[in-house]
């Protein structure tokens, strides 16, 4: 045994030796002839001293020329394999694939993501090893035309993404830190969101004074976490800011700006279904594509000011929504949500339905707060359909809303001995569509038309008044206001880092009032000699940028944002000798950050 030990330690020193030879006679070479003939007499050191052939030295140098060989072939092999996926990748992101659409992931991506891992794990290791090492690159899935990236692939972050796994769930942060200076012509008083509703008149005291203000609280931030449970994909999303109520004097010393809670959802997929639960934005909302719950994916405009646009409908509030997926271009979503029933403060009731606000038998309260009656959810359907000409894409959708009203007349009034009720259905119907008529550059028209529907339009006018036809002694009843809302223009991205936004839209309320019998007096809204709160038509012009200053995946992005806005509010009556409307210019500066 021994020797066996020493014959295979000789021929490995042996091998060693010989593999170097070649560098060192170059580097000897010019040695005197005794050294190289010391070195040939030590090279013929007798093998049969241990047993060592030149044969068997040659052998063995041979055997790991070929072992060499082998492991380059392979590693080329490999490399080779790579180059191959990354071109397919790149073409399923240039050619999305259809198929799943329903699910807003693509198999073949998903397949790819495998292989490609499988490529990067080494043959040797173990199954446990290859297990426990770390993923390859992530790949996000290739959105078909009519549908969002509502879920991820298994490897769903971007490699060098902000992510953090926990179990099998995924937790990606998001949001953004803004610093935003504000400058209007006239003072508008109503913080960073606009109050397009109530822009002072130019004869009144701060309709003299221009209103300038810095302020970081449109921050925000956001959390997504995903999990897979069995072939259902799951995700829920929580965002926020801090554009919540503020106390009078927060600009005064601390500036303490109130959070508030903006979406907080559930969301599920399986098959060609997507069912959420949880506050989001309302169906109602228009979309850039498909039905997408994403903000990035509906449209609300690109603008800074929270209150985006005159003309544009939306709500963001709680909701059971299901969408169905018939196909890669067309989807059908229903969603109950949360209905609160809105007069506003313009508004005027008859007397004796305000002086019933005590009566705890009456619930008669409308003005929006928490002790507004509903009889039951708001109901929004939207029909979606996207296509693909060439390589523009073009979204149409159509949508309808479902809305109650609803009050009660005490006995106190009709004398009857017992209370009477007072219900109504309001609804409307809205026309939206996104056209990308050429590369980059997309054309936008909204609509909406409703009877009782002001509550979607920014609330900026009411959805019913209420009125008391007759006597003292009649019931009260409901009668909704006819409203609209409508807008267009364009977005452009002009350069892979800049884009171009100009908009116009208005918001209009019909006028509905009667006669309040305890006072003889007119009531309700827009009737002549109401007050000019009483707003027909908000008007709003917009042009707005988006400019990428610097942007890295691992770190983020840093933006400029402006906006520059053009509002005119016309009421339904103005005393004489004032202006007709009041306006106001806007101009926005905003330095965003964005989380990677």
């Amino acid at each position: 045994m021994r020797n066996s030990k020493i014959r295979y330690t000789a021929v490995l020193l042996a091998a060693l030796g010989l593999a170097g030879m070649p560098a060192l006679a170059e580097t000897n070479s010019n040695n005197s002839t005794a050294n190289a003939a010391s070195t040939a007499a030590a090279e013929a050191t007798p093998p049969a001293t241990v047993g060592i052939s030149n044969a068997e030295v040659k052998a063995v140098l041979d055997q790991m020329k070929q072992l060499v060989q082998q492991q380059h072939d392979e590693i080329e092999q490999q490399r080779r394999e790579l180059d191959v996926l990354k071109r397919q990748i790149g073409e399923q992101y240039s050619a999305p694939t259809t198929e799943n659409a329903s699910t807003g992931t693509s198999s073949s991506v998903a397949a790819l993501s495998e292989a490609v891992n499988a490529v990067r794990t080494p043959a040797s290791l173990s199954t446990a090893n290859a297990a426990a090492a770390p993923p390859g690159p992530a790949l996000l899935s290739a959105a078909s035309p009519g549908q969002s990236q509502n879920v991820y692939t298994e490897a769903q972050q971007q490699e060098g993404a902000l992510y953090l796994k926990i179990g099998g769930a995924t937790f990606t942060p998001g949001g953004w830190v803004d610093f935003t200076s504000i400058n209007r012509s006239t003072d508008v008083g109503s913080g960073f969101t606009t109050a397009l509703g109530s822009i002072p008149f130019n004869n009144t005291v701060t309709g003299g004074l221009t209103e300038s203000r810095l302020t970081a609280q449109n921050s925000r931030f956001s959390l997504r976490a995903d999990e897979t449970i069995g072939k259902i994909k799951a995700y829920g999303y929580v965002e926020a800011d801090f554009n919540g109520y503020q106390p009078s004097n927060a600009f005064v010393s601390t500036n303490s700006d109130t959070l508030r809670l903006r979406v907080y959802y559930l969301n599920l997929t399986k098959n060609k279904w997507d069912v959420l639960g949880g506050q989001n934005w309302s169906l109602l909302t228009p979309n850039r594509v498909g039905l997408s719950p994403f903000l990035s994916e509906i449209y609300n405009t690109v603008h800074i000011d929270t209150a985006y646009n005159a003309g544009i409908v939306y709500a963001r509030q709680a909701q059971l929504r299901a969408v169905y997926h018939f196909n890669e271009h067309a989807a059908f979503g229903l969603s109950v949500e949360n209905s609160q029933q809105f007069t506003g403060s313009a508004a005027t009731l008859p007397t004796l339905f305000s002086n019933t606000e005590t009566d705890i038998n009456s619930s008669t309260s409308v003005g929006g707060g928490t002790a507004t009656p509903n009889r039951y959810p708001d109901v929004v359907a939207k029909l979606a359909l996207d296509k693909k000409f060439g390589a523009r894409t073009w979204h149409l959708e159509i949508a309808g809303l479902a809305t109650p009203f609803a009050v009660t007349t005490p006995a106190t009034t009709t004398k009857t001995g017992s209370r009477t009720n007072d219900s109504r259905e309001g609804g409307g119907a809205s026309v939206n569509g996104n056209f990308e008529v050429f590369h980059n550059f997309h054309l936008i028209a909204d609509s909406f038309w409703s009877d009782g529907g002001g509550r979607y339009i920014g609330g900026l006018g009411p959805a019913f008044v209420v009125a008391q036809v007759g006597t003292v002694n009649s019931p009260f009843t409901v009668q909704t206001v006819h409203s609209g809302a409508g807008l267009g223009g364009f977005e452009w991205q002009a350069t892979k880092s800049t884009l171009f936004s100009a908009v116009y839209g208005g918001s209009y309320f019909g006028r509905r009032y009667s006669i309040d019998p305890s006072t003889k007096t007119l009531v309700g809204y827009g009737y002549t000699g109401s007050a000019n709160s009483n707003n027909r038509l908000i008007q709003e012009g917009t042009f707005s940028s988006v400019s990428t200053l610097w942007k890295n995946q691992s770190y983020g992005a840093v933006q400029v944002l402006t906006q520059t806005s053009y509002v005119v509010r016309t009421p339904w009556y103005v005393a004489v000798g004032s202006p007709k409307n009041a306006h106001v210019f806007m101009e926005w500066l905003d330095l965003r950050y964005v989380l990677p």
